[in-house]
């Protein structure tokens, strides 16, 4: 479920990215290039996520 969260927020945040930098150089939007690029960062967000559950980083002690 957390996958699938950040790929909707991932694509959402790209997509405004790339329409805001679009607008501000005057050049059209593309649609599919800020997808890719969401899809991108969220393999990005996943092969972090491997790492630190990988190096114990989430087994840090929590406070109670």
């Amino acid at each position: 479920m957390r996958y699938l969260v950040t790929v909707f927020w991932a694509i959402l945040l790209s997509n405004t990215a790339v329409f805001i930098i679009s607008a501000v150089d005057g050049v059209t939007f593309n649609a599919v290039l800020a997808t890719a690029f969401g899809v991108v960062i969220t393999i990005f967000i996943a092969l972090l996520d491997t790492l630190n559950q990988d190096m114990g980083i989430n087994d840090v002690a929590q406070e109670k």
